[in-house]
């Protein structure tokens, strides 16, 4: 009951900020309960978040209502990579994503089509050769003139690099794929790989992504920290913003 009641009170009382922050629901309570304690509202803010009446956009950072997660469908040829890497490297840690999950943040423009496996860098060799037996069209940390000469003219191509530690991963279908926030920093990070997608492109699949999508810019930044790549996404991240405020 006091937790339809806290959604009802906390929706008309934030109902016109685009977000607000841990103090700003501390206050709100203190308002009516003025000794309340930090770790009650911290308790309230989790079960509200946990039932969907608030969204976590960042470190102490809310929106109201349900976060929408990015989550791409793997494709069967994802799958039984996914199958076969598990089962013959049982200990490692890797995800694989294919790039036809970019195409909803287009309109006008051609995505390539090919499969990223990214595994530990200590595993790479191994996992590579492996992939390679069962596909020729495997490349391993391609520079731009083998996307150009090779992966792009080939058909379902496949690219296997190293996996940065501590990088957001989550599963679809048990299949481990990169977040959102995780595949935005890559599309900067491998100008080798994702060359077709930089300068305005990379501007409009951040907007696409940020308006389709809870994106959690806290993640985004400490994951580009590790890609040394911070500095560009706060630039891209100010860009729209600016852009919103015209």
């Amino acid at each position: 009951m006091r937790l339809k009641k806290d959604t009802n009170t906390l929706s008309q009382y934030f109902e016109h900020q685009k977000s607000f922050t841990t103090n700003d629901v501390y206050g709100f309570f203190s308002k009516t309960q003025p000794d309340i304690k930090r770790a009650t509202v911290n308790w309230r803010i989790y079960e509200l978040v946990r039932q969907g009446s608030l969204k976590r956009i960042g470190r102490g950072t809310y929106e109201l209502g349900q976060g929408n997660c990015f989550l791409p469908v793997p494709t069967k040829k994802q799958r039984n990579i996914s199958s076969r890497i598990k089962n013959h490297f049982p200990l490692i840690t890797f995800c694989c994503w294919h790039t036809s999950a970019l195409k909803e943040f287009f309109q006008h423009f051609a995505v390539y089509d090919f499969l990223l496996v990214e595994v530990e860098r200590e595993t790479i060799d191994a996992v590579f050769h492996f992939i390679k037996e069962a596909h020729k069209n495997a490349f391993k940390e391609p520079s731009r003139d083998i996307m150009e000469n090779f992966v792009f003219d080939g058909k379902d191509a496949v690219i296997v690099k190293a996996l940065i530690s501590e990088a957001p991963l989550q599963y679809a279908d048990a299949v481990a794929v990169p977040t959102i926030e995780k595949i935005l920093v890559d599309l900067v990070a491998d100008a080798e790989i994702f060359f077709f997608l930089q300068g305005h492109e990379i501007l409009n699949i951040f907007e696409s992504a940020l308006g389709k999508y809870t994106v959690n810019t806290d993640r985004l930044l400490r994951y580009a920290k590790r890609r040394n790549k911070k500095e560009e996404l706060q630039e891209i991240l100010l860009q729209i913003n600016g852009k919103k405020k015209e």
